[in-house]
């Protein structure tokens, strides 16, 4: 992932569970960004310095559960919300759960951290912040990974998601799959600390998405005509991605290594596939002008 720019000193103190999820090994958005607080911290022990001695044994923390809210829109910003407001609206949704609310400013988005997992299932059914349309996502914890595969039929109810999206082999492990909006993308919560190999459709050959859930027409793997791969007769190799002379599996292709890094992108950003995509071409943009501009400097340097 790449890396951030220099941060602009935060006056704001991080919520008193930051601590205690860091030595958790849990992630807190107060790690590398700078975050605002829109409610007071609970109580605990203090994070300026002081020590705190008691001879009460303290109780011990339960885990904060988290979800994360991003505008629909990239020019509607969060900042513009009213703070009182959301917290009243958010209390009156899941009552006695929330724990926190932040603000993260320079990546426009907000974190709500609550007691139970119960009141994630009853935040993620909200759409609308005052008149900010908005995105829902979980955040991984500990040992989880999320990925995105797309193409999905978007008049597929979100409770048959979890029959028709199954793992490809045993031991791994699918935790949730929730859809990004009312988007054909859909997210996937993986058990453990690596993504499995990007997830391909044996019916189309198009990959981020299953055969089960595929509405297009069969495609041949070895010479991209419209039938299956068993009734092939063809003799040369055509990629039915970008007609190169190779099979679609094959990990040479392009457009194959392209859908890929549009992929990483839609779980980095939380975008749809339209947005990631846009931001990969102007990212093999900025390299090739980088690139450019390097062998131009080299190649000026020679001519002296």
């Amino acid at each position: 992932m790449d890396g951030d720019p220099p941060e602009e000193p935060c006056d704001v103190d991080p919520p008193a569970g930051a601590a205690s999820r860091k030595r958790a090994g849990l992630p807190t958005d107060t790690d590398t960004e700078d975050t605002e607080l829109y409610s007071a911290p609970s109580d605990g022990d203090s994070d300026d310095g002081f020590q705190v001695t008691s001879t009460v044994k303290p109780v011990p923390r339960h885990p904060v559960h988290t979800i994360l809210f991003v505008p629909e829109a990239k020019t509607d910003n969060l900042r513009m919300l009213n703070k009182q407001a959301v917290s009243a609206f958010l209390e009156a949704a899941v009552p006695g759960e929330v724990k926190d609310v932040r603000i993260n400013p320079r990546r426009n988005i907000l974190a709500i951290d609550v007691e139970h997992r119960s009141a994630l299932e009853v935040l993620r059914k909200i759409t609308s912040l005052q008149d900010i349309k908005v995105r829902a996502h979980d955040t991984p914890y500990g040992d989880t990974t999320v990925g995105v595969i797309y193409d999905v039929d978007a008049s597929i109810p979100e409770k048959d998601l979890p029959i028709l999206i199954k793992p490809a082999h045993e031991g791994i492990i699918i935790r949730r799959v929730s859809r990004i909006g009312t988007s054909r993308c859909l997210k996937i919560v993986f058990k453990g600390d690596s993504l499995p190999a990007h997830v391909k459709c044996h019916k189309c050959m198009k990959i981020g998405h299953v055969a089960a859930v595929c509405g297009s027409a069969t495609v041949c793997p070895k010479c991209a005509g419209p039938h299956k791969a068993s009734d092939c007769s063809e003799g040369t190799l055509k990629c039915a991605n970008c007609e190169g002379p190779h099979d679609a599996s094959s990990k040479k292709c392009p457009r194959m290594k392209r859908e890929v890094a549009v992929l990483k992108q839609m779980v980095r950003d939380h975008s749809t596939h339209k947005e990631a995509a846009a931001t990969v071409s102007f990212i093999e943009q900025e390299n090739f002008l980088n690139d450019f501009s390097s062998e131009l400097e080299v190649f000026t340097l020679r001519s002296r």
